[in-house]
This record gives C-alpha cells, sequence and structure tokens, in this order.
C-alpha cells in the first residue's frame, strides 16, 4: 500500500479559555498553546483547531476589553486568529457581555463559531449563520456541528429575548446530525458541546442540575466520532461505543490532542484508528510571536488593574457565607448604595456576586473590585409583588441549614443568595423549610417599585412571572461600585434592616 493511501489528521482541542492572555501569573498558557500547535503543523499539515466556547468572559482582561475598551479589537480574537482556529463552540458566557459585544467579535473572528441550537426567534433558522462547518482533508471529509446547553443559556441575557431563542440541544443535534448525515455524508462527524458531562458533575447546586446532556446526545444519536465538551473545567477522555468524548479543562491549562488515521478504499474512506491523549502545556515554551501581537494589550490591562479607586481604607471584608446571611454587611450595603446610582427606590434587591465571596479591604484598585464583583451585571427598574419579595428570600434561607447557631448545609450557589433593602424582614430557622420569612414592613398583596440586579432577575423568573419591567440601565454594577468608592464625599453607612432567628 502507498503511503499516499493513508491520511493522518490532528485534531487539537482547547476550552473555556476565559481570555486568560496575561502571562506571568495571570495564566499565559495560550502562548505555551500557540507553540504546541505550531510545532504539530510543522509535522503534519493536516491540522484541526477547535475550542469548544467560553473564550470571551471570565477573567479581568475580558471584563477589560468587554466593558472599559469595548470598541478595541478583543486579544483573544487576536490570539484565536494568529492560531488559526477552524471553529468554537458557543458558550452561554459568550453572551455575558450582551449580544452585540459578542455579534462584533464573531465578525471579527476568521473563523466560524457554531451552535445550531442557538436560533433567530421569528425564523427558527440559527442564529449565527451555519451550525456546521465542513473541512475536507485530501479526499476525507470531516463534519463539525455546534451546540450549546440550553440548561445552561437559561439564565443568560435576557435582554435578547426579542431577537433570539434556544432550542432544546437535543431535539436541534437530532435534526441537523440527520441533515449533515444526509447532505454532506461525511467521513468523520466532530460534535462540539458546550455542555457537561453527568458523571462529573459533582456540584451539590440545584442549578448544576439537568444542564450536562453529554451522555443522553451520545445515547440518543449514536452516529458521533469525536464529541468535544466543556463548561466544567475539567480534563478528561473517555468513550462510549463508537465514540470518543473530551474535555480539555479551561484556560490552556492543557489541551486534549486526538490522532485520526484514515485508509483510502476505492471510492471512499475508511476510518482505521483513534487516538487521544492530554498534553501538559507546561512542558512547552511561551510563543514569541503571539507575546508581541498581545504586548500592548497585556501592559494595558495591567495598568488599569492597578489604578487605585478609594482615597481611604474601606471596611467590607467577606468572612464566610454565614457573615453576610446573618446579619447585615458592609460590602451588602456598598452595593444596595451602588444599584440606587441608576434606580433610587425605596426598595433595592442585590445578590452576591460571588461564591466563596470575599468582598473589599483598605485601599481598593481595579483589579480588587473586579475580584469582587466580577459579572458586568446591569440594575433594572420593575414594579412586583410582595409575595414575589417573600419567595425569593425563602428560596434562598430554604437551601441552607443552621446547626446551633453556626451554618451547617448549603445546597444553593450562593451567588443566589439576595439581599433587601427597605424591607425588614425576618428569618426563622427554626421554621421549615419555604415557611421561614415574615415581612415586617410589605404587604404580599401590594406592588412595589424596586431597583435589582438583572442577575436576580434572569434567575428568579419563574417568581418574577407578573413582574413588570420599566427599564433596564446600561451601566455595570462594578462601574456603579467604582463611583461610590471614588467620591471623596461617599461614607458605608448600614441601612438594612433584617433578623436571622438560628
Amino acid at each position: 500500500m502507498k503511503l499516499s493511501e493513508k491520511v493522518a489528521i490532528d485534531v487539537i482541542t482547547t476550552s473555556d479559555m476565559h481570555s486568560y492572555f496575561l502571562n506571568g501569573d495571570n495564566g499565559s498558557n495560550i502562548y505555551r498553546a500557540g507553540t504546541y500547535v505550531k510545532q504539530k503543523r510543522e509535522e503534519n499539515e493536516h491540522v484541526i483547531l477547535l475550542d469548544s466556547g467560553g473564550s470571551l468572559a471570565g477573567s479581568l482582561a475580558a471584563f477589560y476589553y468587554a466593558i472599559i475598551a469595548p470598541n478595541k479589537r478583543h486579544p483573544m480574537i487576536k490570539l484565536m486568529n494568529a492560531m488559526q482556529y477552524d471553529a468554537s463552540g458557543i458558550s452561554p458566557n459568550e453572551f455575558k457581555f450582551g449580544l452585540s459585544f459578542f455579534s462584533r467579535s464573531i465578525s471579527l473572528s476568521r473563523f466560524p463559531w457554531l451552535s445550531a441550537n442557538i436560533e433567530y426567534k421569528r425564523t427558527r433558522e440559527p442564529y449565527f449563520s451555519t451550525p456546521y462547518t465542513i473541512k475536507e482533508i485530501e479526499g476525507v471529509k470531516i463534519a463539525i456541528v455546534g451546540l450549546t446547553s440550553d440548561g445552561l443559556m437559561e439564565r443568560e441575557h435576557f435582554e435578547m429575548e426579542k431577537d433570539v431563542r434556544i432550542e432544546k440541544t437535543l431535539l436541534s443535534s437530532k435534526r441537523w446530525i440527520r441533515f449533515i448525515h444526509e447532505t454532506e455524508m461525511p467521513d468523520f462527524l466532530i460534535v462540539i458541546y458546550h455542555g457537561g458531562l453527568n458523571q462529573l458533575n459533582t456540584s451539590a447546586n440545584e442549578r448544576e442540575q439537568n444542564v450536562n446532556e453529554a451522555e443522553k446526545i451520545m445515547q440518543t444519536l449514536g452516529v458521533i466520532d469525536l464529541l468535544i465538551t466543556g463548561h466544567q473545567h475539567q480534563t478528561f477522555i473517555g468513550r462510549d461505543d463508537q465514540t470518543l468524548y473530551v474535555q480539555a479543562g479551561q484556560n490552556a491549562e492543557q489541551l486534549i490532542h486526538v490522532k485520526i488515521n484514515f485508509k483510502k478504499r476505492t471510492n471512499s474512506y475508511e476510518l482505521e484508528d483513534v487516538d487521544s491523549h492530554i498534553v501538559d502545556l507546561n512542558e512547552y515554551k511561551e510563543d514569541e510571536a503571539l507575546l508581541n501581537l498581545t504586548h500592548y494589550d497585556r501592559k494595558t490591562v495591567e495598568h488599569w488593574g492597578k489604578d487605585v479607586l478609594t482615597r481611604s481604607d474601606i471596611q467590607a471584608q467577606v468572612n464566610g457565607l454565614a457573615d453576610v446571611i446573618k446579619q447585615p454587611h458592609p460590602f451588602i450595603q456598598l452595593l444596595h448604595d451602588s444599584i440606587r446610582l441608576s434606580f433610587d427606590y425605596d426598595i433595592s434587591c442585590v445578590h452576591l456576586p460571588t461564591n466563596g465571596e470575599e468582598g473589599l479591604t483598605g485601599t481598593v484598585t481595579n483589579k480588587d473590585l473586579y475580584e469582587a464583583y466580577p459579572h458586568p451585571d446591569v440594575p433594572v427598574d420593575l414594579t412586583l409583588k410582595g409575595q414575589h419579595i417573600k419567595d425569593i428570600l425563602e428560596y434562598g434561607y430554604s437551601h441552607i441549614e443552621f446547626s446551633e447557631g453556626e451554618l451547617s448545609l448549603t445546597i444553593i450557589d450562593e451567588t443566589l443568595c439576595t439581599f433587601w433593602q427597605g424591607v425588614d424582614y425576618t428569618i426563622d430557622m427554626n421554621a421549615e423549610p419555604f415557611n421561614r420569612v415574615v415581612l415586617n414592613n410589605i404587604r404580599l398583596d401590594h406592588m412595589y417599585r424596586v431597583s435589582m440586579t438583572d442577575y436576580c432577575y434572569r434567575n428568579y423568573r419563574q417568581y418574577l412571572e407578573n413582574a413588570v419591567i420599566h427599564d433596564t440601565d446600561n451601566i455595570t454594577m462594578v462601574e456603579l461600585i467604582s463611583r461610590n468608592l471614588k467620591n471623596n464625599t461617599y461614607q458605608l453607612r448600614q441601612k438594612q434592616t433584617f433578623n436571622v432567628i438560628t
């Protein structure tokens, strides 16, 4: 058999890179990945480079280029273009900064972003052009289709709902994969699914259930050669019958390299074998050309991150979840004061920004503030019922338990813990779950004007069905907090009124 009768293809995949392109302590493995990919292209011209999505949000640098300098070309797109990515899946995080931001990022990309189940609301057609791409290599046809976990998309930017709908992942995958097999007749099918594997789901949080459907996709369809997953930030290789499934961790700390070998038949190609392995990128040097490409981008972010916001020290440190849910706290008061810069109503609702929140203390820089509040949440002006307030508080305090006055059980994502000002309420943790909240100055059947973060609105929509949205600000909570911290006349005074009985 002649050498030309065999075709070897290298598929290299990354996942959830979160715009970690600052080198040094902030993570620089994207540059090491560049070195590895360049080396493999020198060894074999048939390289397909893919990402499962999640590259445009989740870091200080990502926040800077989306919120502070949105009109500059995104360095992550520059890097992915330079590395010659062939396609990327779409993560819900891509919408964190809004639909227009993501659409602009796509327009600057020299590779397609793929998702079959993100659709135009009117026409039900894929929103981002074709949901799949075809790579032909010496006669071998490789089909690559993208899918996004509909469970993960449920809580993203509600402002885009007039234009975009999310089809159920399994339903969309059946339709499009059948179409690809019938019309394209590929020799090898790759599915990029930004969602995870249930076998890797170790979270006890209720919201993490039913969002990882990789196993269902494989068991339902059974015609996938390679399934690339994401979201869970784990590195994993497995096999389900004829399907190889992989997940490439996060932040380009590692990547997955899949070697595919085909043997030529008379009029077709036969898949001979598929091999895969995990690549530890710490063994590789950073690519100098890529470092030079983002040199000034990195310097800009680093300089901005060090800018000091406060003229005097602030004391708003959070010492664990119990520190903020048992009694009023200065960090939560800072959030209430900041959201009122947009909509100054008697009642406001904020949430804990991150799991493991540490708050702010001492002199605060832009980087410190980002680490305390790393999301682009914006204020929403709405009218809701007193019953809505009670229902939301009941949900949070029914998913935690105390034992002898100490927090003993947490089965809620901490960011779903809400805090209300202008509402005098008592929580009796000795009462039965969902019957613990008493509103002392609010009538359940009355309507109230409230300022609330869009994150709270998105995540508690099941309780806000009849709420009326009047306006949504376009200024993020981070920017509003920054304004208060920079204001020499601002003083942090406690105004919250609630009591928790343990």
